[in-house]
């Protein structure tokens, strides 16, 4: 058996150096070099990629993990540099018109490839607004783009997960070393495959002796449950983030969202549209966790039908409601699954719902009388806005250390797992 690797001869596969037969594996493992050195640092330079259901753009975080002991899960991790990159609108819109299922596999082949063009010229962009030496970029971890998270297939159908944007091609058009497809690997145990943040949360963030629940505010809400004990730390999806205020933005004021929450705080909540909201969402509100949900559940159809009967309220008074009933819904979710009467928490909001004035001051009286407080995640040297991006730089690493990136409390999987794929260079 003989195989070419780019830039080296051809290498017979059956024997090693002194002619010993060997397992075919193990030898091509020997000759993986462009591996090899990832197993040989403790100081890694890499980019994350994240681009949520929300689609408010490409968040490119350029970051510095560093391993502070022989444990490699004994990390620590420094933003470098960050950007959020918009979507072409050309490609938004191929981007929403496969969430509605209006497509065939000639337009799914060319949006996968589409997406990945756009990451890889952000990356290049990138690279040379912050003149990064490109050799020094040890990997580069993208999450992809969702287009269908299918947790309840139906009777002919799997449960299963597809993010558009393929590796293959960001590696070679950047030329760095790339990992990504995180989440089948949980899936194929059993798992979800969300959420995947709660395990670089708890490497980075956990407390003796605290609980500190890390609410994430993209499309969706999800919130990680940190504690000292990894074995104790869960997390899932609280329900709706940024998804309704955003549609309703786009059909009342053909807005992507609703900027420094000027048109919520214009507003005031419409308790009867409330209570419809909060009654049509009890069947995603009672699930227990661990539990996921996504755009294919909240989406225009369902926003239009909440809707019904309250078509002459003022606009602004939807976008108020809909943002109040995002704080609701993570209020209910941490006083069913998570909070006790002497539990010591700390709530910490990032992602674009935590630039929300109106939506964080209505978190804070929710949970004022509880005495836990509110804060962004800038406290804890976190930005807002990077946190998944760097999330997901830490979930390459862990890849290349050949460490599970999942916590089977959060997701549902039956082990542990290594996520993700590599894409050589």
């Amino acid at each position: 058996m003989q195989i070419i690797l780019q830039d080296q001869e051809n290498v017979d596969l059956g024997k090693n150096k002194v002619g010993e037969i060997v397992e075919e594996e193990l030898i091509l493992l020997d000759y993986l070099k462009p591996l090899e050195r990832f197993n040989l640092k403790n100081n890694y330079y890499a980019i994350g990629l994240m681009s949520g259901t929300s689609l408010d753009g490409l968040d490119i975080a350029y970051v510095n993990i560093k391993q502070n002991s022989s444990d490699p899960q004994d990390i620590s991790v420094q933003l470098i540099n960050f950007d959020i990159v918009e979507y072409p609108q050309t490609l938004k819109a191929k981007i929403l018109k496969s969430f509605k299922e209006e497509f065939d596999s000639r337009f799914m082949c060319s949006l996968n490839f589409e997406i990945a063009h756009f990451y890889a010229q952000s990356v290049n962009d990138f690279i040379a607004k912050y003149n990064l030496d490109k050799a020094k970029v040890d990997f580069v971890a993208t999450h992809g783009q969702t287009i269908y998270h299918l947790i309840d297939p139906s009777e002919n159908e799997v449960k299963s997960t597809l993010q558009l944007g393929d590796i293959s091609v960001l590696a070679q058009q950047v030329g760095i070393t790339t990992i990504g497809d995180f989440r089948p690997a949980d899936m194929a145990n059993g798992g979800q495959g969300a959420p995947l943040v709660p395990m670089p949360d708890w490497l980075l963030l956990k407390k003796p002796n605290t609980i500190r629940l890390l609410q994430n505010i993209g499309g969706m809400g999800n919130v990680t449950v940190v504690k000292e004990d990894i074995n104790e730390i869960f997390a899932f999806d609280t329900g709706p983030g940024n998804i309704l205020i955003d549609l309703a933005m786009q059909k009342f004021y053909n807005q992507g969202y609703d900027k420094d929450a000027k048109v919520a705080l214009s507003g005031q909540v419409n308790k009867a549209l409330l209570e419809k909201l909060i009654q049509k969402d009890t069947d995603y509100l009672n699930i227990k966790p661990p539990k996921s949900t996504g755009r294919e559940r909240y989406s225009i159809e369902y926003l239009n039908d909440v809707l019904v009967g309250f078509e002459n309220i003022p606009h602004q008074d939807v976008v108020s409601t809909l943002t109040q009933y995002t704080a609701y819904s993570i209020y209910h979710a941490y006083t069913n699954y998570v909070l006790t009467n002497d539990t010591k928490a700390e709530i910490y909001v990032s992602g674009g719902g935590a630039n929300n004035i109106y939506l964080m001051n209505a978190l804070k009286e929710y949970f004022k009388p509880l005495d836990i407080p509110v804060n962004q995640s800038n406290v804890l040297n976190i930005n807002i806005d990077a946190k998944e991006a760097i999330a997901f730089a830490v979930l390459g690493y862990l890849t290349l250390q050949k460490l599970p990136g999942n916590v089977p409390n959060a997701t549902g999987a039956k082990k542990f797992s290594i996520l993700g794929k590599i894409a050589l260079v």
